[in-house]
Parts: C-alpha cells; sequence; structure tokens
C-alpha cells in the first residue's frame, strides 16, 4: 500500500505518486518538494489531475504508487484543504459554521467574532448558508483556516467567485500564513496578485 505518513519537518515531499481516474492514467512518477514558507501553483489543462493531487495530498484518496511526507499538524489535524464544495449545511449561519468547527477541533470560540469581521463576513454572520453569495462562501470556507492553523493550505482555485477586494484578502492571508512558516499549494485557474515561488504542471508527468 503507498505511504503517507507525516515527520517532524516542516515540508511537503510528493514522492513517485500515480493516480489513475478509471481507465485513464492522469500522472504517474511525480515528485515535488514545497518547503517551508513557500506557494506554489498547480498547472495543468482541464483533466489534467490538479484536483485529484490535491485531494490526494489532503487525505482523501489514496495515490496508486508512490509516498507523500507532509508537515507534522498539531493533534494530527492534517492540512487544510478548501475546494468547490465548501462543506457548509445550507440552513445554518456563518457564525454556526465556524462554532461547530472550533468545537469539532477543540479551539477557542473567542477569535470567531475578529476572523468574521476580518473575512468581511460581520454583516452576514446570522444569515443561513444558503442566502450566502458564493463569494461569501468562499470567504466563510476561508475563514476555517484562521479559526485552526495549519501549516499546509491546499487550495482549489481559492479565488473562484471572488471579486477584486475578496481576491486581496485572499493574497493577504496567504502572504501573512507563508511568512509564519506555513506552506500552500494551490491550483489556479487565473492568476494571483501574488506571485507563486514555485509551479508544478501536473500534465508533465502524464506518460
Amino acid at each position: 500500500m503507498p505511504k503517507s505518513h507525516h515527520q517532524d519537518e516542516n515540508f511537503l515531499k510528493l514522492e513517485n505518486l500515480t493516480a489513475v481516474r478509471g481507465y485513464a492514467l492522469l500522472f504517474s512518477n511525480l515528485n515535488f518538494k514545497l518547503d517551508a514558507g513557500r506557494f506554489a501553483a498547480l498547472k495543468g489543462p482541464n483533466g489534467s489531475g490538479k484536483t485529484t493531487l490535491l485531494r490526494m495530498v489532503a487525505g482523501f484518496i489514496e495515490p496508486e504508487t508512490g509516498s507523500m511526507t507532509r508537515p507534522s499538524e498539531e493533534k494530527d489535524r492534517g492540512p487544510f484543504y478548501l475546494g468547490h464544495d465548501h462543506g457548509l449545511r445550507a440552513t445554518e449561519t456563518a457564525i454556526s459554521h465556524l462554532r461547530y468547527w472550533a468545537r469539532l477541533h477543540s479551539v477557542p470560540m473567542d477569535t470567531i467574532p475578529d476572523i468574521i469581521e476580518r473575512l468581511g463576513l460581520k454583516s452576514r454572520a446570522l444569515v443561513p448558508a444558503h442566502s450566502l453569495s458564493a463569494g461569501q462562501k468562499k470567504r466563510l470556507g476561508l475563514a476555517r483556516a484562521l479559526l485552526t492553523p495549519r501549516k499546509l493550505w491546499l487550495l482549489d482555485e481559492p479565488a473562484a467567485a471572488l471579486d477584486t477586494k475578496g481576491q486581496a484578502l485572499l493574497c493577504d492571508v496567504i502572504r501573512e500564513h507563508l511568512a509564519a512558516g506555513g506552506l500552500c499549494l494551490a491550483a489556479l485557474h487565473d492568476p494571483l496578485a501574488l506571485e507563486p515561488d514555485d509551479y508544478l504542471d501536473v500534465s508533465e508527468f502524464r506518460q
């Protein structure tokens, strides 16, 4: 079985990863290393395996072959993953979602009001998720990363549905995460105002 293990080092290392979807080979022998404080962008056409790779690193799916070394996480919470499905309950409010997230990960709730204000959700804190715009849902998903800090962020098209102000906020949050020694691996459809330190073109590993 492919190995996926944690060590005390603060880096992400992917070794000889192979992914298959149905009968299609997405990529094979994929190798990559991302060090602390660095932001890497995933590249490749639609269907090349960018989302699959992010979900693989997150631990949601197993690679066909290869191994991963991820940063050690406090209480083994694992990386922070923000995908297209924000995992929001339609009838619950923004603040109730964050309170649930805090209880789930045993973190204090006293930072929630500041995080809601920082993410521009103060006026929408008591609004059910089904009434939030797509951009507001994305902001709420990002708020989870501030509530329960992780060393490794995995973001799948994080700027999608965000307006110019929201994209600037996203870049600021990522910069702060990197400055604190965090790592960020993101699939980007459009460029951000934040220039990546590294690029990984998944299509180069399709043989």
